[in-house]
């Protein structure tokens, strides 16, 4: 049976390699789900505070519901902390704007069509016969562009996730 799971569900193979920590995040632009043009990096560090850049797989599906509900549940903690939480997907601005209505989420998606910011991330992953997609990790970046920490195992514990990267980003900005 595992020759048979192995053929019907190829496995998906990491585009890039990690960014590393205490280092300049990599730039980006892309277009936000607000449907207001495009957001960048540097924009998010004008805003002086800290970003909680969450890659995710596809908007409507259970694991990336779960994982924006908890950012969502927990947004005033991280306001508390001067931080902001902002999602990327491969997905398409109107899809991304219909997740975020449709959960009412107080942040916004970007889209990174093609995944080639995803790939600079180190998040990409190409599943053949599906194509590109962004893998689920998360990276909290300080409020001078570096890149300070990288969660890499988020899909088996979506469930505690927020409360993971509150404990990380409460951590860092002590240290």
């Amino acid at each position: 049976s595992s020759i048979l799971a192995t053929t019907l569900v190829p496995n998906p193979v990491k585009a890039a390699t990690l960014p590393p920590t205490e280092s300049k995040a990599p730039y980006f632009e892309l277009p936000n789900s607000r449907q207001e043009g495009t957001t960048s990096l540097s924009s998010l560090i004008e805003s002086g505070k800290w970003t909680v850049l969450y890659f995710y797989p596809g908007a409507f599906t259970q694991g990336c519901t779960m994982e924006a509900r908890g950012f969502q549940r927990d947004i005033d903690q991280y306001r508390s902390l001067n931080a902001q939480i902002v999602g990327v997907s491969v997905d398409s601005v109107e899809k991304n704007a219909k997740f975020c209505n449709s959960e009412e989420l107080d942040f916004y998606m970007l889209t990174d069509e093609g995944g080639k910011v995803s790939h600079l991330y180190g998040s990409s992953l190409s599943i053949p016969g599906f194509g590109t997609f962004s893998n689920r990790q998360t990276y909290i970046i300080d409020d001078k562009g570096n890149l300070r920490w990288i969660f890499t195992d988020v899909e088996s514990r979506i469930a505690k996730h927020s409360a993971e990267v509150l404990g990380k980003l409460s951590e860092l900005k002590t240290t």
